[in-house]
């Protein structure tokens, strides 16, 4: 049972080291990427405590020096209330529970912000600078209510010697409670002007790819529909081809026919023109038709017989 209390306790304590040391990993690689706002908070802090410790140096509370006549004094009083003198915590809570819920709001939110900060770290710069003045200014502040139950604020504009909502100046405030008011017109504006929801820019993109996508398969359809109509166009060439080589054999054996039938019909012609030019030749004047006539059967029966002499020699040839 001890040795089996013993492994737990060890298997415990390892884990949270192993916790322990993934937290400090990723704390300093934050660190080392994260060096402005960090400046900035460390900077804006430290200034607002040594300010504070000089002012309570060498004023004491109710005193006051004018900076620029009718714009800026300092004016050094305790302020045991919430921010520019607000007392509504202090009347419901009291002063110890209006300090007690003050200390534990600002160490929150501090870390809330240095959590966002960590998270977002190499975002926008004017972001972490605003959420590391806030950090600033609740820290200082919750210094001095954590250690002394009050705030030291010390300045104090006037209103150019006019007097509005019956007062001649504004409320007597701290470094602190300017940065935590920067921060938050600071973050105002980030959130305004600046930030830029990332869901919806990827729900854009991935319609977009989708969009994309649906456009090149229609272009793949298009491309193969026009390869099909190539294909049918390439055939449809190649048979008006075969068919205007079809119709010129056809119009080349009809010019050849009719080029034999103009040539008998020239042969007869001439026959003719030949039988009737003997005719014409002929001397009718002396020799009557019917001598004509008998001239050409004469004629006719000579070539003949020369034609037999011919087959005759023909075949001696071949004897």
């Amino acid at each position: 049972m001890a040795n089996e209390n013993k492994s737990t306790f060890k298997d415990k304590l390892r884990a949270f080291w192993a916790v322990v040391k993934r937290c400090a990993k990723r704390v300093w690689a934050y660190l080392k990427v994260a060096k402005m706002e960090y400046i900035v908070m460390l900077s804006l802090f430290a200034l607002d405590l040594i300010s504070k410790a000089i002012i309570d140096a060498t004023m004491t509370p109710g005193d006051t020096i004018v900076i620029s006549p009718y714009v800026l004094q300092f004016h050094y009083t305790h302020n045991p209330n919430a921010a520019f003198g607000s007392g509504f915590l202090k009347d419901w809570f009291g002063a110890l529970g209006a300090r007690i819920f003050f200390c534990v709001f600002a160490v929150a939110a501090s870390v809330v912000f240095i959590l966002i900060l960590i998270r977002h770290k190499g975002g926008n710069k004017l972001f972490r600078i605003a959420l590391a003045m806030l950090v600033a200014g609740a820290m200082g502040n919750c210094i001095d209510r954590w250690a002394l139950s009050y705030v030291r604020d010390f300045i104090q504009f006037v209103y150019f010697g006019l007097t509005i909502a019956g007062s001649k100046t504004f409320y007597v405030f701290n470094i602190a409670d300017a940065e935590l008011v920067i921060g938050v017109i600071l973050v105002i504006i980030y959130f305004i002007f600046v930030y830029k929801d990332k869901s919806s820019e990827k729900k854009h993109a991935k319609r977009a790819k989708a969009n994309a996508v649906a456009a090149s398969a229609d272009g793949a359809n298009t491309d193969s529909v026009a390869g099909g109509e190539t294909d049918n166009g390439g055939e449809n060439v190649d048979g008006g081809e075969n068919l205007a080589d079809g119709l010129e054999s056809d119009a080349i054996e009809r010019n050849e026919a009719e080029t034999e039938e103009n040539g008998q019909s020239s042969f007869s012609s001439d026959g003719q023109s030949f039988a009737d030019g003997d005719c014409e030749n002929a001397d009718v004047s002396e020799t009557p038709e019917e001598e004509c006539n008998s001239e050409i059967a004469d004629a006719a029966e000579t070539s003949e017989q020369d034609g037999e002499a011919k087959d005759d020699g023909g075949g001696a040839d071949g004897k």
